[in-house]
């Protein structure tokens, strides 16, 4: 139990560097023990994240763990560069533990490993994930919304680019069955307007309200536990995104 108990350690630093924004010192601690999780999983043949639970009463849920690091490594790549590639490294390694039915976290972690790319300036690269995941799936609303996010708020390395953006974003209005479509009507409304093409964002936030009066008519509310992923599609936990309202 020694050695889960150093990489609960690990963990629990980390968190207290996070609460303290200390980005950089929080992924080095939290990488350290991630270094320690993959030595785990190689000798003990586990399968996912859940297995690991039960190994140990550990300080975090591994699935909020895994997220939080990688949501650390993106805050920590706008202080340093090098986090970029650390994040990118690291959410190949994070998606190789996941469990297929974890298609929320396994999707979250696809969009930080094109943001990584595009926030190096690689805009090609991004271009290619995203044009080979979405023929996967042409229906995932949230990757053309993170897509065109990439160019619509741009980088310190590529400056913002609403053209580009409406093309991505048109590609997901184009689809009728589209998940996620009032999220997607949403941001789309926002680039119109950036690019001055007012009534169509008028029209676009009309049917938004519409849709969204719709599924809450239709859905019954659902308790979301604080530590769950936000259903906004943020990647964050609820208690960090909608829940903190």
């Amino acid at each position: 139990m020694e050695k889960y108990k150093k990489i609960n350690d690990k963990i629990r630093s980390g968190y207290e560097h996070a609460a303290k924004n200390e980005s950089i010192e929080a992924c080095d601690m939290w990488l350290d023990a991630w270094e320690g999780i993959k030595e785990i999983f190689a000798e003990e043949k586990l399968g996912n994240l859940d297995e690991l639970d039960h190994k140990y009463n550990w300080c975090q849920f591994m699935a909020n763990f895994v997220q939080d690091l990688e949501i650390e490594l993106g805050d920590a790549g706008q202080r340093e560069e090098e986090y970029h590639k650390k994040r990118i490294r690291y959410c190949k390694e994070m998606v190789g533990v996941l469990d297929e039915n974890e298609k929320l976290t396994i999707e979250n972690t696809k969009r930080a490993i094109a943001e990584s790319h595009y926030a190096l300036g690689d805009a090609e690269e991004c271009d290619r994930l995203y044009t080979n995941w979405l023929k996967e799936d042409p229906h995932w609303g949230w990757g053309y919304i993170a897509w065109s996010d990439c160019y619509g708020f741009g980088t310190n390395k590529i400056k913002p680019n609403q053209v580009r953006a409406e093309e991505i974003i048109r590609m997901a209005l184009e689809k009728e069955d589209v998940r996620d479509k009032e999220d997607v009507l949403m941001r789309a409304a926002e680039i119109y307007e950036e690019l001055g093409q007012i009534e169509k964002a008028k029209e676009l936030e009309k049917e938004e309200r519409r849709l969204r009066r719709l599924l809450s008519s239709a859905v019954k509310p659902v308790k979301i536990g604080r530590n769950e992923p936000c259903p906004c599609g943020s990647g964050k936990k609820y208690k960090k995104c909608c829940g903190t309202q």
